[in-house]
């Protein structure tokens, strides 16, 4: 059974073995949904392959006594980027070196994005249980099942990480995996980028030059006040909204009730303001449209045969916001036209064409 951690006494009596040992699997319970900077709800921690460590962070105890350790060993998680931001935030730990799992798998011949309980099958053969996931972890007592599932997330990664790094290996990829594993930390360390977060809309590709100017300044702002106001950026004004206000533009409060869907609070909360955004959008260039049709498409279909056959998942490796710097020749994404392959490469460059039955030829 694991251990539960509910005061800094408990935790002192576990720090020595976090500090001495030379991996920690990872892994945390937050509610997303509910706030821009989440709290952690639970801690899952577990030093090489050692005991389970459960710390309540609700017990109180002191998160950031696990900084030292969480910052120098090297920590297994799955699916990490979150849980990065969180330790970072509420333990003060700045990772060096984080082994996912999720990422390893798209190396590995898995595909991508996979269940923790999808690949735990594939390479150890084992099944874990997963139907606590949407469970409320800020209730207390925690019961039975969701101390067993919050286990769980961790018993296995130091096996599950071995297994993927052997297949990954087989592969002849461990120094793409590595390029993937390293870029990923940065990013999810790094402050985010909020000119970028238009591209996430829903139908923003179908927008024209104006259109994306006041949806990329629209976007911005919304992260902006999500983070004033700690709430989750859907909640100040969801996608879909976000988009209508940038495809229409109005320039008065009542343009914002010709859409009937657009709730209240939109206009009396955040009306003025978002007028004066799109009347600064008007004035901003707008940013480069992805790039769709047919030459991105056959550059993802030539990375998905390509991909398959040298155990990497193009869906990881040549994400739609990648797409147009592979076709740019961006030097920034060599590694990724690397990890795709020789027949990948050929086809950039026009030696190989996508014949009948997808095959490169």
């Amino acid at each position: 059974m694991a251990c539960l951690i509910r005061t800094d006494e408990e935790l002192a009596v576990h720090l020595r073995d976090l500090e001495s040992c030379s991996r920690i699997s990872v892994d945390t319970e937050f509610h997303p949904e509910k706030a821009y900077f989440p709290k952690i709800m639970l801690l899952q921690l577990r030093a090489d392959e050692g005991e389970v460590l459960l710390v309540d962070p609700l017990g109180p105890v002191d998160m950031t006594k696990l900084g030292p350790a969480l910052s120098t060993r090297t920590l297994l998680m799955h699916g990490g980027a979150a849980d990065l931001q969180l330790l970072r935030r509420h333990c003060a730990a700045t990772p060096a070196r984080v082994i996912d799992t999720q990422i390893l798998a798209a190396f590995a011949g898995l595909g991508w994005p996979r269940r923790l309980q999808d690949i735990v099958a594939a390479v150890l053969g084992r099944e874990i249980d997963k139907q606590a996931t949407l469970s409320d972890w800020s209730r207390r007592p925690l019961s039975e099942d969701q101390l067993r599932y919050a286990s769980d997330d961790v018993l296995l990664l130091d096996a599950l990480a071995q297994g993927l790094e052997a297949r990954v290996a087989a592969f002849g990829n461990a120094a793409f995996a590595q390029a993937a594993l390293s870029e990923s930390l940065t990013i999810a360390l790094a402050p985010p980028d909020d000119a970028d977060l238009w591209r996430r809309i829903p139908g923003a590709h179908l927008l024209g030059a104006p259109e994306r100017a006041a949806l990329c300044e629209l976007a911005a702002w919304r992260e902006a006040k999500a983070r004033a106001l700690d709430n989750a950026p859907g909640h100040v004004v969801a996608d879909a909204m976000l988009f209508d206000l940038a495809r229409r533009r109005p320039d008065t409060l009542d343009g914002f009730r010709e859409n009937r869907r657009m709730p209240s609070q939109v206009w009396r909360q955040h009306g003025q303001e978002l007028l004066a955004v799109l009347a600064r959008a008007t004035t901003t260039a707008a940013p480069r449209a992805p790039r769709r049709g047919a030459d991105a498409d056959a550059v993802r279909l030539a990375a998905r045969i390509s991909g398959e056959a040298a155990g990497v998942a193009a869906e990881y490796v040549c994400r739609e916001c990648e797409v147009d710097h592979i076709l740019d020749g961006s030097a920034a994404v060599g590694w990724r036209v690397a990890a795709l392959g020789g027949p990948f490469q050929d086809f950039l460059v026009g030696n190989k064409v996508i014949a009948r039955g997808g095959r490169l030829v």
